[in-house]
């Protein structure tokens, strides 16, 4: 080895931390300005009435692998306990929703890295990344709160478990960050299929042991820890598949409910049929001249897309969402939710994945292709609707919590309203002694 080959490795290794850094601390603030500014300061439902409180009540630390509605919540309840031990009482709603947004980012980076093996382009690899921070429906309900993280870690499983490992180094970090996921969202267990995907390869092991492993303490805990009854309401296939349509494709040329509905009353279903046409259309193309590689993920999306979907109506249906039931007064209930965004991530990959495929062809339709994949995500940037727009800022009920403890010295602790008001845990419970600095 010559002398000054081992500091130049060290440098090089710097240098590639300081660039991953700033990567990820820009396509967080990317995502986080995507929100407005009362969003940005309100916390919302389970990052406060669930995994801040759990972390200020005591479990601490020893709590991050509490079952919440009968799963596993790891990197929420890691966050919260990080937010409760080194933040100021009065940022924490920016601390918990800016936090999200890096893990977001870090799931677009960790895409980047993991798609090489499809595709060669640094272009496409970069607009594959973009889906997470950019996705339309990602800031109703779903970016920049804990809560709903799980679903940008489901778009980031398949990825983990099809990427061959390079080195041991690069095996053992797959195994973590599959086991990381798999201990945050149960619905990762849609993959296990893909441990069939050239199973004697062993460089595939990693990944795929991390998942087994933390889909069995998933599964443990769903057996042994009861969630909240179902409504009841009879799941209608007809539904579940028009409402994969509404929801994905719809929702990402759409941008918003209102849209959607206005389009479906003045046109009935054409809207939602020409929406789809694209992804149609794509998804043909891969399939025939993708490679083999290209073709097993454009069908994995597909189906990890509509099976999102899907998994979410059994387990959690709801007569708003029986579409198939719906009169004209009813359309005007339709909302796209929490439930759009992982659907639609899946089903947009198909764009920078057909121009995988295409630039071997014809760069200049490939970069066409492009082209209208950062229109339709730069179109709808600023959001039209977010669910957090009237707050509660936490800032401002802080300080009247503040004012509550004064006003009563015998008051041991106080309700801090979070959002949404009316949700069965819409309150952080803090200390009067910690809100006064005692």
């Amino acid at each position: 080895m010559r002398p000054g080959t081992l500091v130049g490795d060290s440098s090089r290794g710097i240098i590639r931390w300081v660039i991953n850094v700033a990567i990820v601390s820009i396509g967080a603030l990317i995502a986080f300005f995507r929100m407005p500014w009362e969003a940005q300061r309100s916390i919302w439902a389970e990052d406060g009435g669930v995994f801040l409180n759990d972390a200020i009540s005591g479990s601490g630390w020893r709590g991050i692998l509490a079952p919440y509605e009968g799963y596993l919540h790891l990197i929420p309840r890691l966050a919260a306990n990080l937010v409760v031990s080194v933040v100021p009482i009065n940022l924490y709603a920016l601390a918990m929703n800016f936090l999200s947004c890096i893990v977001v980012s870090l799931v677009g980076l960790l895409v980047y890295r993991l798609s090489k093996p499809f595709s060669a382009s640094r272009t496409i690899r970069v607009c594959l990344a973009s889906i997470p921070v950019l996705v339309a429906p990602g800031p109703v309900e779903t970016l920049a709160n804990f809560a709903n993280v799980h679903w940008y870690l489901l778009w980031l499983a398949p990825w983990l478990v099809l990427k061959p490992a390079k080195s041991r180094k690069e095996g053992i970090f797959l195994l973590v960050a599959s086991l990381v996921v798999a201990l945050t969202e149960i619905l990762t267990l849609m993959f296990v299929p893909l441990f069939l995907y050239r199973w004697r390869d062993k460089s595939r092991w990693y990944a795929e042991i991390g998942l087994f492993f933390g889909l069995a303490c998933q599964i443990f805990v769903t057996l042994t820890n009861s969630r909240s009854p179902s409504s009841g309401y009879p799941v209608n296939l007809f539904s579940v598949l028009e409402g994969w349509f509404l929801n994905s494709s719809s929702a990402l040329f759409y941008g918003d409910s209102v849209t959607v509905t206005s389009h479906v009353h003045a046109f009935g279903a054409l809207p939602i049929v020409v929406a789809a046409i694209p992804f149609v259309v794509l998804f043909a193309f891969i399939m025939w001249k993708g490679e083999p590689a290209q073709r097993f993920l454009a069908g994995t999306m597909v189906v990890a897309s509509f099976g999102t979907w899907a998994a979410t109506q059994v387990v959690n249906p709801q007569p708003f969402f029986d579409y198939a039931a719906f009169n004209a007064a009813d359309w005007n209930g339709f909302f796209i939710s929490r439930y759009s965004t992982a659907p639609s991530m899946f089903l947009l990959t198909l764009f920078p994945l057909a121009s995988a495929v295409l630039i071997t062809k014809s760069r200049a339709k490939a970069s066409l292709l492009l082209g209208s994949f950062l229109v339709l995500q730069l179109i709808f940037f600023f959001p039209t609707v977010v669910s957090r727009t009237n707050g509660p800022v936490w800032s401002e009920e802080v300080n009247a919590g503040r004012q509550a403890c004064i006003a009563n010295p015998t008051l041991g602790t106080t309700g801090i309203q979070i959002a949404p008001r009316g949700w069965f845990a819409d309150k952080v419970h803090i200390a009067c002694k910690e809100l006064l600095g005692q």
